[in-house]
C-alpha cells in the first residue's frame, strides 16, 4: 500500500473512530494477519485471562487502568491527543463494539499516565498503595518499554517487580484468616493471585537511537527485549506496535516510518498510531476469546498461578510487595512545610516544564535538611531510601544526600542538623546529568545504617546538598520528586 493511500485509508478511520457508530469486530487499522500475528511477542499465560474472558462471555464490563509515559499520556510533536483518542479510550470503544455489556458505562479504561515516568518511577509511585490502586481493575495494561533507560539486567529486576505489584497479593490487604490460610505448617508464604491480569504494551520506540533494521534483531530503542524473559517466565502478554511494523531494513522503510507513525516528533506516535497500538491490543483480546471458546480439548484452568521471582530475590521482591514506606513528597510544599524544616536554602517546589513539579535548586550550595521523627524510624527496617529524580542531558548537576542521627528535642523538632560531630548513617553522590538524550524521573538507591531499636528518641536528618561537579559545570541544576525510606 502506497504511502500516500495509507494516509487517507487511516484519516478515515480517525473519523470512523470519533463519530463510534460505524465499529466493527474486525480491524481497522490496515495490518496484515502477519503483522498482527509480529505483534504478539509473548502470547502469555491465557489462565491469566480467564476472568476477563468469563465477563465478555456473561456481558459484564471490564475496568481497564493504563499505565505508562508521554506516550499514553498522548503527548504528540508538542501538543496532546484528546483522552478520548488516546490508545486506551479507543481500546475501550473497540471492546464496547464487539463485547458490549450490561453496564450502560460499558468497559471503562482509565488512562493514568505521566510524562518521563520509567518502570522505576512507576515501582515508586505504587510502592505501599498498589492494591488499593488497582482495586477492582480487571487489567493493567503497562506501557513502559519507551522511558525503560536502564540497562538490561536492572530493567529486568524493575519489570518483575512491577509486574508483581499488578498480579501479586500483598500482605496488606489480606485478613488474619487469609493470611493463615496462605501459610503452609513450615511457616512458608504462599502468594496467591490479585485476580488482575497484566499486558506489557509497546507503544513506541525512539527515533534518534538508530533506527531498527533487524541486523541485530534485539533493538535497544526501547526496553521490548529486557522485559521479554520476564513476560515469559511469569505469563503475561507482550504486544509490541514495533514488532507489528518492523524492522526497517531499507531507507525506503524507515522514510515510511518516519512518515506514517511519528510524522516528526522522534518519540510519540501520531494519532494514527494510537489507533493502530488500541487495534492490537484489542485484537490479542478478542482473538485469544475466540479460541478460549472453541477449544474442546480439555477445559482451560481458571485460576493462574504465581510464579517464584526469576531476576530478584524474594526477599527483596516482598519489601515491595508488603511494606508501607515512609514517603516525602517532595513534589507538594505543603509536605515539606509539614515536617518542621529549619535549615532550608536555594531549593523551591515549581514547575520548571508545564505539568512537572519538582523540588529544585540551581546553583551549588543550595542546602536543605529534611527530618523524619522518631515515630516514623521505629517503623524502618531495611535502611534504605529511593530517592525518586530527574536526569536529563543537559544542564544538570550533582547532588549529595546524606543522612544523619539525630534527637527528638522537646518541643517535638529532630535536633542536630548543626552538630559537627553528628553521626552519618549513610551518604551519597549522584550525578543527574547522562548521556542519554532523554529526560526521565530515575530512582537512585541509598544504603543506610539504622538507629538502634533501644533508642527510641532516634529520628534522621536527611541533608539534600547541590555540590560541584569536576571540572566545573556552568549550569547545575538538581530536581527531585520524591524520597521512599524502607
Amino acid at each position: 500500500m502506497a504511502s500516500r493511500d495509507l494516509h487517507t485509508f487511516l484519516a478515515c478511520c480517525t473519523i470512523v473512530l470519533i463519530l463510534e457508530s460505524v465499529l466493527k469486530t474486525s480491524a481497522v487499522t490496515p495490518l496484515t494477519d502477519f503483522m498482527f500475528s509480529k505483534s504478539v511477542t509473548n502470547h502469555g499465560d491465557l489462565a491469566m485471562y480467564s476472568r476477563i474472558f468469563d465477563k465478555f462471555n456473561d456481558k459484564r464490563c471490564l475496568k481497564i487502568t493504563a499505565i505508562g509515559g508521554s506516550v499514553t499520556e498522548g503527548h504528540w510533536n508538542y501538543t496532546r491527543i484528546p483522552v478520548n483518542l488516546r490508545w486506551p479510550g479507543l481500546l475501550a470503544a473497540l471492546l464496547n463494539a464487539r463485547f458490549p455489556c450490561n453496564d450502560p458505562v460499558g468497559h471503562v479504561a482509565q488512562n493514568q499516565a505521566r510524562g518521563a515516568t520509567p518502570t522505576s518511577a512507576w515501582i515508586e509511585i505504587l510502592t505501599g498503595q498498589q492494591e488499593v490502586q488497582f482495586q477492582g481493575v480487571d487489567l493493567v495494561l503497562l506501557e513502559t518499554a519507551v522511558n525503560q533507560g536502564a540497562e538490561r539486567e536492572q530493567a529486568q529486576i524493575d519489570a518483575e517487580i512491577l509486574m508483581s505489584m499488578v498480579t501479586k497479593q500483598s500482605r496488606r490487604s489480606m485478613t488474619k484468616s487469609q493470611l493463615e490460610q496462605a501459610t503452609t505448617s513450615d511457616g512458608q508464604f504462599i502468594r496467591g493471585f490479585t485476580g488482575t491480569a497484566a499486558m506489557w504494551v509497546v507503544a513506541s520506540t525512539r527515533r534518534y537511537i538508530p533506527v531498527w533494521t533487524g541486523v541485530p534483531y534485539e533493538r535497544i530503542s526501547d526496553a521490548m527485549y529486557a522485559q521479554l524473559p520476564v513476560a515469559q517466565h511469569h505469563g503475561v502478554p507482550i504486544i509490541s506496535a514495533i514488532d507489528a511494523l518492523g524492522p526497517f531494513p531499507t531507507s525506503e522503510l524507515q522514510a515510511w516510518f518516519n512518515q506514517t507513525w511519528y510524522e516528526g516528533d522522534p518519540i510519540h506516535p501520531n494519532q494514527r498510531g494510537h489507533i493502530l497500538i488500541a487495534d492490537l491490543v484489542f485484537h490479542y483480546l478478542k482473538t485469544a476469546y475466540e479460541h478460549t471458546r472453541l477449544f474442546q480439548w480439555h477445559a482451560l484452568p481458571k485460576d493462574y498461578i504465581p510464579r517464584e521471582p526469576m531476576f530478584l530475590s524474594q526477599d527483596i521482591l516482598n519489601m515491595f510487595l508488603d511494606q508501607t514506606p515512609i514517603k516525602i513528597n517532595l513534589a507538594n510544599m505543603n509536605d515539606i512545610l509539614r515536617r518542621n524544616v529549619t535549615r532550608c536554602s536555594g531549593w523551591w517546589t515549581y514547575a520548571d516544564v508545564p505539568e512537572k513539579i519538582g523540588f529544585i535548586a540551581n546553583n551549588v550550595g543550595a542546602s536543605c535538611v529534611v527530618p523524619l521523627k522518631s515515630d516514623e524510624v521505629s517503623r524502618l527496617s531495611v535502611g534504605m531510601a529511593h530517592v525518586l529524580m530527574y536526569k536529563s542531558y543537559e544542564n544538570m548537576g550533582m547532588f549529595k544526600m546524606a543522612i544523619m542521627k539525630g534527637q527528638m528535642g522537646v518541643n517535638g523538632v529532630c535536633e542536630g542538623a548543626d552538630d559537627p560531630n553528628v553521626q552519618v548513617l549513610g551518604s551519597m553522590i549522584v550525578d543527574s546529568l547522562w548521556k542519554s538524550k532523554a529526560s526521565l524521573a530515575e530512582v537512585s538507591i541509598l544504603h543506610f545504617q539504622l538507629p538502634t531499636a533501644s533508642d527510641k528518641s532516634a529520628c534522621l536528618l536527611v541533608h539534600l546538598d547541590v555540590v560541584e561537579s569536576k571540572p566545573a559545570r556552568l549550569k547545575n541544576k538538581v530536581k527531585l520528586l520524591g524520597i521512599s525510606f524502607f
